[in-house]
């Protein structure tokens, strides 16, 4: 017997579409989307391959890192993949500096949770410097009262002009 089209079974296998979730891609895309969790170590050397000052390997300053940690005065605190440097200057004030691997949404985010675990602490104010005018613009968009100015610090042996940074906690 003849198969004509109204008795023909579909034998051809189903194949599923795979799922996409669209936003979580062009989230991804633009940096901003769910990320593989790097360890801390992986997070410092990727936020600064292209920030070492000059004459400064890697390994030279990772060294200078586990040095500083030794001190018990600094800790790490990582959220994300978003590490701060934490030094406290004293009981109540704390100064950080931020390596991140991440897109300026999700920094955004980490450091509103880093500023939420160092109120939680027990400190009151929160101080830190740049040379990157993008965390001018970050300090603006946490909607925190931070104080921005500006400054000269030394670094790498040269004296650059800084942003400044004040959080009352």
């Amino acid at each position: 017997m003849p198969t004509t089209p109204e008795n023909l079974q579909n034998v051809a296998p189903q194949q599923s579409m795979p799922e996409m979730d669209v936003l979580e891609a062009i989230k991804t895309k633009r940096g901003e989307g769910k990320k593989p969790q790097m360890n801390a170590i992986e997070v410092i050397t990727k936020a600064m391959q292209s920030q070492l000052p000059q004459g400064m390997t890697m390994d030279t300053f990772m060294r200078k890192l586990a040095t500083l940690l030794k001190q018990p005065d600094h800790k790490l605190i990582q959220i994300g993949n978003t590490v701060f440097l934490v030094k406290m200057v004293d009981p109540t004030t704390a100064e950080f500096h931020t390596f991140s691997a991440e897109g300026d949404s999700n920094l955004l985010r980490n450091y509103l949770a880093g500023a939420k675990t160092l109120k939680q602490q027990g400190i009151k104010k929160a101080i830190s410097f740049a040379d990157n005018p993008e965390f001018v613009n970050i300090a603006q968009k946490s909607g925190l009262p931070v104080k921005i100015g500006q400054s000269t610090k030394v670094m790498g042996g040269v004296a650059k002009p800084v942003y400044t940074f004040e959080l009352e906690l």
